[in-house]
């Protein structure tokens, strides 16, 4: 069925055969759909904290990082390309219009002097056409300009990794006072001319964040391989003026995606799709694959958010606040679950002992099983210690509102366990009743999770071992007339964390600002100084 070729190209991937058909076998057998219980809602299941709580929180995270050197990691998935924010734009390019014909494009050119690329742009439009982008405008040319802003013939913004891409402008020049500290040889480099790209902005909340003076602020970037130089040069030259205005040192470092992790793309019939060279297709599945990355971190408190989740000064101090109040919660309840993990192991658990720890596990850690007190004493024991025993992760909620994302629940697992999950849309496998459920949820995960990876003896988990392995997705879609499947891997923050201790927290909307398209970029939040 397959020849020398197929499989001399998989093991270059790192997939045996036996990998290969263990994916066909899921497309052949179908996933299991999460079986959900309830929407998770405030104070059930998504903890409301006060102004005074949340300062308290914020404070024990401060003087625990303050006492001494920790191990605290930033990990920040920035694999994505510029080139999915422009899908708009690509459409009416490639089209037969000569003018924009939606709303969405008709607002990118009516306030394109608003984006922190303009002056990049019109000096590329100038030098070619003689003209700056107004007259092309009032020319009607506005595929030439994207021509200059998305192909090489220009800027080329849609190869540029997207954590390199322009976001946000500095009018009032308060980006000067890092400007003065670069050296002289990149001292009028681009990027630094009152401009910031999404790389820049995250190291400085995660300095705000974790950083003490003289310490050490470690952030983890997981990058494509064809943008690693690329990233890992611009990182090198940008962390001199930050590390000296704010007297930290930025110890970043960068890792890729196992291609061992990608999925087969196979046709409706499940069998491999191939290419024009009868080569094997395979592809990225999903963000699942960076389980690998996240196991690989040597640290003992890691904060998770996306590269795009990226805002200007002005906000910085709110995002930052909450990352810390998240924090604070994840230390106290680890303090609680080490106690009682102590309490546990000396044997003697008293009938009043038991009881707190079982009220703690159910209320607290939010993990609730049926007729739990019928259970014999040492089985009763065993049973709270796995619980006990288990990563931790704290996880921001924001309100619904237009942002789409995944949403908190109450989720029944195989063995009858109920906890709270974060559920993907995709994994309901349009389930109608679900789908339901999925419209009146009132909080959604901006992926704003701050994680605890090591158990009471500092020992890191093993994350593979936290897995629901079933909660794999299968993603279907038309190319042409043909429509092709592929695998994503139980979601990074959904089932390869669904056997974690998992807590959630309500966070305002204004710390959730993402770019998922280029007009993203025209919000207030990001145009705020």
């Amino acid at each position: 069925m397959y020849s020398e070729e197929d499989i001399k190209w998989l093991e270059e991937n790192g997939i045996t055969l036996e990998m290969l058909n263990k994916q066909l076998d899921v497309f052949s057998q179908g996933v299991r759909a999460p079986e959900i219980k309830r929407i998770a809602t405030c104070n059930d299941g998504i903890r409301v904290l006060s102004d005074a709580e949340v300062d308290t929180y914020q404070r024990l995270w401060t003087d625990y990082i303050e006492k001494k050197q920790q191990s605290v990691v930033h990990f920040i998935p920035a694999s994505g390309t510029a080139n999915r924010l422009f899908r708009s734009l690509y459409q009416f390019y490639y089209s037969e219009h000569t003018e924009p014909q939606t709303n969405i494009d008709k607002n990118f050119f009516k306030h394109l002097q608003s984006f922190a690329f303009f002056n990049e742009l019109n000096v590329i439009c100038i030098e070619k056409e003689d003209k700056d982008i107004h007259e092309l405008i009032e020319d009607k040319a506005y595929k030439i300009i994207l021509e200059y802003m998305l192909f090489d013939k220009g800027t080329n913004y849609s190869q540029l990794p997207n954590a390199l891409f322009k976001f946000h402008s500095d009018k009032s020049m308060r980006y000067a006072a890092f400007q003065k500290y670069l050296p002289k040889k990149i001292a009028k480099y681009a990027s630094f001319e009152h401009t910031r790209t999404p790389i820049q902005e995250n190291l400085l909340e995660s300095a705000m964040v974790s950083g003490t003076k003289k310490g050490n602020v470690r952030v983890f970037f997981s990058v494509n391989k064809e943008h690693l130089q690329q990233i890992a040069d611009y990182v090198e030259e940008y962390k001199i003026p930050i590390e000296k205005k704010l007297s930290i040192n930025l110890d970043v470092e960068f890792s890729l995606q196992d291609p061992a992790t990608q999925s087969v793309v196979v046709k409706d019939d499940n069998t491999v799709f191939r290419d024009k060279d009868e080569k094997i297709i395979l592809t990225s599945a999903g963000h699942g694959a960076l389980l690998d990355n996240l196991n690989a971190i040597d640290a003992d408190i890691i904060f998770i958010k996306n590269i795009d989740n990226a805002v200007p000064d002005a906000l910085k101090k709110t995002t930052s606040t909450y990352k810390k109040m998240l924090a604070g919660v994840l230390l106290q309840m680890r303090k609680k679950i080490r106690y009682y993990l102590k309490q546990i192991d000396t044997k003697n658990l008293g009938e009043d002992k038991l009881i707190e720890i079982i009220h703690f596990v159910e209320n607290e850690l939010n993990v609730k099983r049926q007729s739990i007190l019928s259970l014999p004493k040492e089985a009763l024991i065993d049973y709270l210690k796995e619980m006990l025993d288990r990563p931790l992760r704290v996880c921001g909620m924001v309100k619904k509102e237009e942002e789409q994302g995944g949403e908190p629940f109450w989720i029944t697992q195989k063995d009858g366990v109920v906890t709270l999950q974060i559920i993907d849309f995709y994994q309901i496998n349009n389930n109608e009743a679900m789908l339901e459920l999925f419209e009146t949820a009132t909080h959604f995960n901006p992926v704003d999770i701050v994680c605890s990876i090591v158990d009471a003896k500092g020992h890191k988990y093993d994350l593979t071992k936290f897995v629901d392995n079933d909660a794999k997705i299968i993603v279907r879609k038309q190319k042409k007339e043909e429509w092709l499947k592929r695998l994503e891997l139980p979601g990074l923050w959904n089932g390869a964390m669904a056997n974690w201790n998992t807590i959630f927290v309500e966070v305002p909307v204004k710390t959730f600002n993402p770019v998922k398209t280029i007009n993203d970029l025209l919000r207030y939040e990001h145009q705020s100084q």
